[in-house]
């Protein structure tokens, strides 16, 4: 930025490539000033209670009660049949389960980035981004490093590879193919969900696509172009296979089997029961103002419909309700911690609560006392 001999202040815009010229309203200089630009700050949920749930912002691989557990990075969340918090603690590769009384232990994983089946205390993980649990109670872990999707079955507790290849290497396997799950190929992927049928739903982000796993094992391609668009992405409601994503982050689905998941492009979509792609919510980037950044880490469905994102750029917790009023539920305001909060997966349990993930290496625990907005 530089200062003109008028007064005006010269911007080099490196986004927009171009040269702009700023001349305050009112200022006296030559040329039309320009007004402020209005801003209309969201507004928040009321009545919200945040709390640790597990954690204290100290990092390690560390089993224990509440804030005397320890974790690395935590990203993906996921909630089991008898409502323990699943965990994929991606930085520390183990998959960790917080009881209802925040007790967390680990449940596979040791600490060292691999790609080793087996028994759960030899398993290996690369980089744990997402995890979903089935009706059955399996654990399934997405892998971003290595594309792989993995299944743990926690009666007598052992790991195997469901999609991808088994190998001792933590990256390197990642492409595009659809298929037997065994020969099927992902790229990037960062996070799961099961639909009521059994579907296993897979954000694959680096394909730009949302794959699906099926009970017979099966993979396939149920939104976006077949093939994939790497290195082409875009932004196109229409039919599955006509749209166009930007990077898909967090997925999830709601009791009527529609698909909520969100983009690197400031934007929620949804794919419905009959295969067609909208834009729930789309705003400007961030740089213009936008309500949401680029960095929707997580996404879930709460008990009314209504969508809660957790926005890692602008570092806060959003609700959407189905009628489309978009407010703040949690940011640094009322999360309050060293480390600020840098919220990535979030989970809403049955009772309406949140368990939100923090890179602060917490689990945070969020309550709502009210239903009114400010």
């Amino acid at each position: 930025m530089a200062f003109a001999p008028d007064g005006s202040l010269i911007v080099v815009d490196q986004d927009g490539s171009a040269i702009r010229r700023i001349v305050p309203a009112g200022g006296g200089l030559e040329g039309e000033g320009i007004a402020l630009a209005d801003f209309e700050p969201l507004p928040r949920v009321a009545n919200v209670r945040v709390s640790i749930f597990a954690g204290s912002g100290d990092q390690g691989l560390v089993d224990g009660q509440g804030r005397s557990a320890r974790f690395v990075l935590p990203e993906g969340l996921a909630l089991d049949g008898s409502g323990n918090v699943i965990v994929a603690d991606t930085t520390n590769h183990a998959i960790r389960s917080i009881s209802r009384d925040g007790t967390v232990i680990t449940v596979a994983g040791d600490g060292e980035t691999g790609g080793r089946d087996g028994p759960c205390e030899e398993a290996r993980f690369a980089r744990p981004t997402g995890v979903a649990v089935d009706a059955d109670g399996f654990i399934y872990v997405v892998e971003q490093a290595a594309g792989r999707i993995r299944r743990i079955d926690t009666d007598g507790c052992s790991v195997t590879t469901v999609v991808g290849a088994v190998s001792s290497q933590d990256e390197g396997w990642d492409g595009f193919r659809d298929g037997p799950a065994a020969e099927a190929q992902l790229r990037w992927p960062e996070d799961l969900a099961f639909d009521s049928l059994g579907n296993l739903l897979i954000a694959d982000t680096g394909n730009r696509l949302i794959r699906r796993l099926s009970p017979d094992g099966q993979v396939s391609t149920i939104a976006g172009p077949p093939g994939g668009v790497r290195g082409n992405p875009g932004m196109r409601d229409g039919q599955a296979e006509h749209a166009r994503f930007s990077s898909p982050w967090a997925i999830d689905v709601d009791g009527e089997g529609n698909i909520f998941f969100t983009e690197g492009n400031n934007a929620i979509r949804k794919l419905d029961r009959s295969g067609y792609v909208s834009t729930v919510l789309s705003t400007p980037s961030d740089r213009e103002g936008g309500a949401l950044s680029p960095f929707l880490f997580g996404i879930a469905v709460g008990p009314s419909g209504e969508l809660y994102i957790a926005d890692g750029g602008f570092g806060r917790v959003l609700r959407l309700t189905r009628d489309g009023v978009l407010a703040v539920v949690v940011d640094g305001a009322n999360a309050v911690g060293p480390w600020g909060f840098d919220p990535n997966g979030l989970v809403v349990a049955p009772d309406g609560a949140l368990f939100v993930s923090d890179s602060g290496s917490v689990i945070w625990k969020i309550t709502f006392e009210g239903e009114q907005d400010e």
